[in-house]
Formats: structure tokens, sequence, C-alpha cells
């Protein structure tokens, strides 16, 4: 299937921009609006489809043998990756983190060998070291890095930042903060402020991922939301998810956005915007149970 008639068949783009109230924000007259990239696709949900839109199409072009990417066992990426290669026909590997983990250790990875995704489990000092199983080494191959971080990741992100102009004029933009492949294409092609919230403890990885790009130091990495490890459960987290989805009706999850909405609300409560600010908080969406 070609790209284009994908994205009018099964895709809502441009993903709806939807403004949320709280008391609050009143007395600052601060706006807040949600980008909701959610509502892309249940599936490649969010950036995960801004982040593969462009190595898709690289692939439909170059027929590549397969298309190698890694993930953990609950891996976002890994699992929109998989999605992608059953319905445009290209061939993907999966390198998952842990060899004490098989097919059927979860629901999400039993679905992503259900649409043909090859499965391979490292242990962790191979997967810290991204050794790549040598019936996957070809000339032909495609690798995308853990999270979709790279250049043509980053161009994905060229139309999020398209479809934004066309919606709002806004004065700060906020993101949950992964590999940083979001935050960074935002800053490219936005010229706009950025403010990632990060979700886990890999401050180095994103300053070294920023490095290669002019982000004229609009880009701010706010470390002060993680809440521990990655995907570590914490109760305050976990119920300010549940207020929000109750409050606005949009589902928010712990790991990413409900870490990166939680840092909205006390950045704004502590005065960090200034009065009158019009602000774009990007719902990079969440993984969905399989069918």
């Amino acid at each position: 299937m070609d790209i284009s008639e994908f994205i009018l068949k099964h895709l809502q783009l441009p993903s709806p921009i939807q403004e949320i109230f709280e008391d609050e924000w009143k007395e600052k007259n601060i706006h807040v609006f949600v980008k909701r990239d959610d509502l892309i696709h249940p599936i490649i949900t969010g950036n995960k489809w801004r982040k593969l839109k462009e190595y898709i199409d690289f692939a439909q072009n170059n027929e590549p043998n397969s298309i190698i990417s890694f993930g953990g066992a609950f891996s976002n990426h890994l699992y929109a990756l998989a999605f992608v290669g059953f319905h445009f026909n290209l061939k993907t590997a999966g390198i998952i983190r842990g060899n004490e983990l098989s097919i059927n250790s979860n629901p999400y990875l039993k679905q992503m060998a259900d649409w043909g995704m090859d499965l391979y489990f490292l242990d962790r000092e191979s997967y810290r070291k991204k050794i790549i199983p040598k019936e996957l080494t070809s000339k032909n191959t495609m690798l995308i890095p853990e999270g979709g971080f790279s250049n043509i990741g980053v161009l994905g992100l060229k139309g999020l930042v398209t479809e934004l102009n066309n919606q709002i004029k806004a004065d700060y933009i906020v993101t949950p903060v992964g590999t940083g492949t979001t935050a960074i294409g935002i800053c490219k092609y936005s010229k706009i402020k950025t403010i990632g919230i990060q979700t886990l403890n890999n401050k180095a990885e994103i300053e070294n991922n920023c490095q290669e790009y002019d982000l004229e130091n609009l880009l701010e990495i706010n470390g002060n939301y993680i809440f521990g490890k990655y995907a570590k459960d914490a109760d305050v987290l976990n119920k300010f998810c549940d207020t929000f989805l109750k409050k606005h009706s949009i589902m928010i999850e712990p790991t990413y956005t409900g870490r990166m909405f939680y840092g909205l609300y006390d950045l704004i409560e502590n005065n960090y915007f200034p009065k009158n600010s019009k602000l774009v908080a990007l719902h990079t969406g969440g993984i969905k149970l399989p069918h």
C-alpha cells in the first residue's frame, strides 16, 4: 500500500487540537491546548507515527531485506513498527531486551509476532551494546535506532509542526522526552521554545542526540518529574492521571504523557510561564492492548 493512500484511509491527520481549562490558570491568563496526536490511529498513535513515517517512505523506495529495531518487552516503538510492517508488507525484526523472555511472555510480544515481526531476545549486556544477531546482518538491511532517533526520525516531525502552524500560534510547546527525537524535531522546524519533560534518567543521551542540531537554545530539558525509574509506579502520578481523565476526558498514562502533564501543571503553578502565554502540550499517545 502506498503511504499516501494509507494516510488518507486510516489516519486522522491533521490531528485535532483541544483547549483544556483549570480555574487556577485564569488569573495568569494561561491557555493550554493539547495537540491530540493520540487520536492519529489506535496502534501507531502519537509520535510513533511521526517518527516512523519517513522510514516507511524510505523503505518503500529502497526495498530493504528487513527493518530492524530495538526495544523492551512493552516497547511502543516496536509495537508500532510491527504493525507498520504488516500493513506495508515490510519485513521487520525486533531485538528485545531480556533473554529470559519469549514470544508468549506478554500480549504485546505475541501480537508483534502475529503481525510477522521476527523477535530476537538478547541478554542485557548484549542489548546494551546493541549487538545485532548474525542472521540479520545484510547490506540491504535498514536499522532504526531504539526509539526511532536519527535524522530520518527527526524529519518526521516536520509534518507535526506544519499542522501546528496552521492551527495555533503558540508561545511554548511542551512534550514528553525519551530519546529526544520528538523535542528535537519540534525545535528544529518550529523555532518555538520547547520544554521537554524527561521520562527516564538519560540526560546524557538526550544531550548527545541534540549536539548535531542547531536548536538555537530553544530546547530546555526538565528532569524534575521522572518519579524514580522509567515506568516506575508512583501513587501521586497515577492519581494525577486518573483525575486528569475524569476532568478532561483525555486518557494519559504514567510513563510518558502523565509525567509531561504533571510537570506542565507544576510549572504553571510555579510561574515558569509568563502571564498571557499560550501553551501547546503534545499528547504523544501510548500503547494499546492487542485485540
